[in-house]
């Protein structure tokens, strides 16, 4: 059933998913977070509902790099953190996924015990990939098309260098690398988003018209204008 639950201003976002929900507050708002807050608590109460304050975090995100950065004071009630998990993947305040890339390969390693001794029992390199792409590629493929365009060229690397290792040991038949994969799962989503049931269509640009015969790109969309680096890296402008 879908939440009732909206935000003061309609500057504010308000995302929800399953029983997590999240509230994006921009510098800029009308209507500051101490206030949304006080809002969803309240909707809360109305509709019968707890909170869990332990495992409720403000993050505020903010450029890596900037000439003044004033950090806003945090909710008297929740922890203000400089990174967090969203869906299982770690946000990090300057937008940066060290550590989620960190956390995946610990997560990665887990099974390399239990790849070992299937090769030591003697299982064919045919079915060690298809144990490997279950346990540690799927690991990979989570949500890559949200944080593969901000990996820098050592986390790459660190990937890379895993992979290479799993085809050393004979886990996979071929050598994978972080930016195949990701290039892969870029293409299959935006295939997919492209249809206008799909759930996150709406956030395509609008569709470009032209009299003109073009070059074919791929796609009839127009090009979003990226101001930021930052921008130009998320999923949609790649």
């Amino acid at each position: 059933m879908e939440s009732d639950l909206r935000t003061l201003s309609p500057v504010n976002i308000v995302v929800n998913y399953a029983d997590d929900t999240n509230i994006l507050v921009p510098s800029d708002s009308d209507t500051d977070l101490l206030e949304e807050f006080d809002h969803v608590k309240l909707w809360a109460d109305d509709n019968k509902m707890l909170i869990n304050l332990l495992k409720t975090n403000e993050i505020v995100f903010r450029r890596s790099n900037p000439r003044l950065h004033i950090s806003p004071l945090p909710l008297t009630e929740v922890q203000q953190v400089s990174s967090t998990k969203l869906l299982d993947v770690t946000l990090c305040d300057t937008l940066s996924f060290t550590t989620h890339v960190e956390n995946t390969l610990k997560i990665c390693n887990q099974p390399v015990y239990l790849l070992k001794l299937l090769w030591d029992q003697d299982l064919t390199r045919h079915y060690l990939h298809v144990v490997f792409d279950a346990l540690v590629l799927s690991k990979l493929r989570y949500a890559i098309c949200a944080w593969s365009g901000y990996l820098s060229v050592e986390l790459e690397g660190q990937i890379n260098a895993f992979l290479k290792c799993a085809f050393k040991y004979s886990f996979c038949t071929r050598i994978y690398t972080i930016q195949a994969i990701a290039e892969e799962a870029d293409k299959l989503l935006f295939r997919k988003m492209m249809s206008a049931n799909h759930c996150i269509h709406f956030l395509l640009p609008s569709v470009k018209s032209t009299k003109y015969c073009l070059r074919p790109k791929g796609h009839l969309y127009e090009l979003p204008r990226c101001e930021y680096e930052l921008h130009k890296k998320s999923f949609i402008p790649r």
